[in-house]
């Protein structure tokens, strides 16, 4: 990972996760308040690629008809799908867009949460060699897993030298980093494990729960897109549908379940971030183009009643006209019987 984006994007994430856990004094808490704040701070973004979304998802029966019509002429194609873009004031890219601006922010989160010791209390990787040492956890896992055990361990020597950090732990850490005891153990677990598919424990909920949110945020999202999506769309939901929940039940098994809290979480709040922007962006949408469609109607129904009206009173007219040309018929013609 670029130092830069460590500097830029981690370690202020790192330093907000820190700031939450000082603040809460629980670890598996922090997380899940960190993984909200996160979604609050992108929340604009996200708000705006779903209008996007929406947006475009309501041309889609117009855009099938313009590839119907010109099949076998592209340029003419792209020509009317630009007009009808501008003509609904879309772009495609927009919703694209806000979808890859949060995806720096949401690697940073995963980042900060799996390496604690640099990102949040402002570790050196020298400093994190010689404490990986001192504990007895391979230096190679240092850009994995390794520091959220290397933090276990240090909390277990502080717990077992009464309260206190050995001097063999602070003339490593002295003047290089925030030197803090981060407690693990959230609800009966301990989030610094690793679960293990040959040893079946407690822990095992969280890769369960991982997935199983998962599959409920799937869920939901294809659910919301109901309706709304072309059938490319639905299809790609429904394959995402299957997998995601089974990357996430595999990868729950295989990374501390810090990271695993994180994933559930970030999955609950997905959920109920899609549900409110649905109901109430898709809300607004139909009911704009409820009330646009009413008018067109309302516009046609008023159109209709003139040329109607219109028609009724040339036909008037026609039958008076030939009314008056009758009666000057009828008087010419008494006119010049009276004159024989």
């Amino acid at each position: 990972m670029g130092e830069i984006f460590g500097i830029v994007i981690v370690r202020p994430l790192g330093l907000i996760l820190l700031a939450i856990y000082k603040l809460v004094g629980s670890y598996g808490l922090a997380v899940i308040l960190f993984a909200l704040a996160v979604k609050l701070i992108i929340l604009p973004l996200t708000i705006k690629s779903k209008k996007s979304m929406l947006k475009m998802s309501a041309l889609n029966a117009e855009l099938q008809q313009l590839q119907k019509r010109y099949a076998n002429n592209r340029m003419k194609l792209n020509e009317e799908m630009q007009k009808l873009y501008e003509r609904h004031g879309v772009s495609p890219m927009s919703g694209c867009l806000p979808q890859f601006i949060p995806l720096p922010v949401m690697f940073g989160l995963y980042y900060a949460v799996q390496q604690p010791l640099k990102f949040m209390l402002g570790f050196g990787d020298t400093t994190l060699q010689k404490l990986a040492e001192l504990v007895g956890v391979d230096p190679n896992t240092l850009n994995y897993t390794g520091q959220i055990q290397i933090a276990d361990k240090l909390g277990q020597m502080y717990a077992e030298n009464g309260g206190a950090w050995p001097d063999a732990v602070t003339a490593i850490t002295n003047g290089n980093g925030e030197l803090l005891n981060i407690d693990f153990s959230f609800l009966g677990l301990n989030l610094a494990e690793t679960p293990s598919f040959t040893h079946p424990s407690i822990i095992w909920l969280i890769p369960i729960l991982s997935g199983a949110t998962a599959f409920l945020s799937s869920y939901i999202m294809q659910r919301m897109q109901r309706g709304r999506g072309n059938d490319a769309a639905m299809k790609q939901m429904r394959t995402l549908y299957i997998i995601t929940p089974l990357m996430s039940l595999y990868f729950g098994f295989i990374l501390p379940g810090s990271i695993g809290i994180y994933w559930i979480f970030n999955n609950l709040f997905t959920c109920l971030q899609e549900v409110v922007l649905t109901k109430l962006i898709g809300g607004k949408m139909d009911r704009t183009e409820a009330e646009e469609t009413a008018r067109i109607e309302a516009d046609k129904e008023a159109k209709r009643a003139a040329h109607k009206a219109a028609q009724i009173e040339q036909a008037e007219r026609a039958r008076a006209a030939a009314a008056a040309s009758e009666a000057g018929k009828a008087k010419a013609a008494k006119k010049k019987k009276g004159a024989k």
